[in-house]
């Protein structure tokens, strides 16, 4: 049906419908196949951890058949009242933690620990959000307490971890992190992109901004035409600019609608990378190690590659039809596919990453067929990352050293030297940073928190290893 769907010009709005609904069911069809063979550990948890990634493409999917049938949702959510028992606990939650409705951004439903707290709560509602903190960064203890507090098996209890992103030997993994060109190289933007920056700075835009001295939630609505938005195209800050004076807001306001716009910093940023470069750690027991081992020794290794080729042509051909169907439908479900088909391409990055372990000559021959590709390929070199369990960001040099840099890559009018005098003292460093550089207070904690230098001076998840 859906290739016969594809070869009309036009499409009604039924059978746009139609069109999507199947490409649900494949979608979750596409999901089912992840995990459903003897992998070992190391492949197994990087795969329930796309699974995961998938689930935000299945959210999005719904939005666009939502448009098509507006009341699908609202029977999702009224048909059976433990919809409305969980979502109590997720305001609960809001009520509480301290990021207010950055809770409600889709990069943050992966990988950080304060919002893996509420998921947990659904998933185990006998416990309360302060006996969830207490085992953080304690994995398997919170397994043997559920299990001693519930009933519930070891396996019951593993699996709702998984699915609330708290993974064994993997670190937290972000969906959309903001990296500085020193660690991804930034591509020239290309015409697409840019068309895809410029039809998402226009429209009404939810904003923070700063009122006698109190923050308070505004809308905004943004209508710059395309000649003058293209003046702007390699100059970032003449368009945040641009976008304070129009709309009579703060440098803040008008960092948020260039990020909502997926403009993420200065050296050109749309979508990062799905995570950063992964090192197993399979744990200290003996049996543990004997499990894995065991896990090698049955498994032919060939059967990894063949199951992700056979993924990624699954993954390939999703992508195929998001693509065909885009010009047949209106431009507010187009933005919605933006950002599903985004997601797609940097879930087969990630396939393409485990690929890589699997079959190198194949993957090696990919990356090096062309000699042009060789400075490209010196600056993806791996870089040291921590793998201790130790979080004090001041005691870890490796670390300090790796936010350093990326401080001095957004914020150039500081040196490392600058940085070192006020290690430990962040406060003072801000208002120092603010005075060198013109920017606000705001602007520039935000510029830290992003950087990895958090107000509570840990190491930041993308330099960390966590596990039980």
């Amino acid at each position: 049906m859906i290739e016969k769907l594809l070869e009309k010009q036009n499409l009604s709005r039924r059978e746009k419908l139609a069109f999507f609904r199947s490409m649900l069911k494949r979608e979750m069809d596409v999901m089912n196949e992840y995990c459903v063979i003897n992998l070992p550990t190391e492949y197994r948890a990087e795969l329930c951890h796309i699974e995961n990634i998938k689930k935000l493409n299945l959210a999005r999917l719904l939005q666009v058949i939502e448009y098509y049938d507006p009341d699908f949702i609202k029977i999702l959510a009224t048909t059976d009242p433990r919809v409305r028992t969980f979502i109590g606990y997720y305001f609960d939650f809001l009520k509480a933690n301290p990021y207010q409705y950055e809770a409600l951004e889709h990069k943050n439903l992966f990988g950080n620990w304060d919002f893996i707290k509420y998921k947990l709560r659904i998933l185990f509602p006998k416990l309360t959000l302060n006996e969830i903190e207490s085992f953080k960064f304690k994995r398997k203890e919170f397994i043997d307490y559920v299990m001693k507090k519930t009933g519930e098996s070891r396996e019951s209890i593993e699996m709702k971890l998984n699915n609330a992103t708290w993974y064994e030997s993997v670190p937290y993994l972000e969906l959309e992190e903001e990296m500085s060109k020193l660690w991804h190289p930034e591509p020239i933007m290309t015409d697409e992109e840019w068309a895809f920056i410029k039809r998402h700075i226009r429209g009404r835009k939810n904003i923070f901004i700063k009122e006698n001295g109190t923050e308070k939630f505004v809308y905004v609505d943004v209508d710059i035409p395309d000649e003058e938005l293209d003046k702007y195209r390699r100059d970032r800050e003449g368009l945040k600019r641009l976008l304070m004076e129009r709309l009579n807001i703060d440098e803040s306001g008008a960092e948020q609608i260039l990020r909502k716009a997926g403009w993420e910093s200065e050296t050109y940023h749309i979508i990062p990378p799905v995570h950063t470069d992964v090192v197993l750690d399979y744990g200290s027991t003996q049996a543990v190690k004997e499990k894995v081992e065991e896990e090698r020794q049955e498994l032919d290794y060939g059967n990894v590659a063949n199951f992700i080729r056979h993924i990624g042509g699954l993954e390939l051909e999703t992508l195929n039809y998001y693509d065909l169907i885009y010009e047949k439908v209106e431009e507010d479900v187009q933005l919605i596919l933006d950002r599903i088909i985004l997601t797609h391409r940097r879930v087969l990055g990630k396939l393409f990453g485990i690929f890589y372990t699997a079959d190198p000559l194949m993957a090696e021959a990919i990356l090096t067929i062309d000699p042009k590709r060789l400075d490209f390929l010196k600056e993806l070199t791996t870089k040291i990352t921590v793998k201790d369990k130790k979080f004090d960001l001041n005691s870890n040099t490796t670390a300090w050293k790796i936010v350093k840099q990326r401080i001095t890559a957004r914020l150039p009018e500081v040196s490392e030297e600058d940085i070192e005098n006020f290690k430990g003292k962040r406060a003072e460093f801000i208002k120092y940073a603010s005075q060198k550089t013109g920017k606000q207070e705001e602007t520039v904690n935000m510029i830290l928190e992003e950087c990895g230098w958090t107000k509570t001076e840990e190491i930041p998840p993308f330099l960390r290893q966590i596990g039980p």
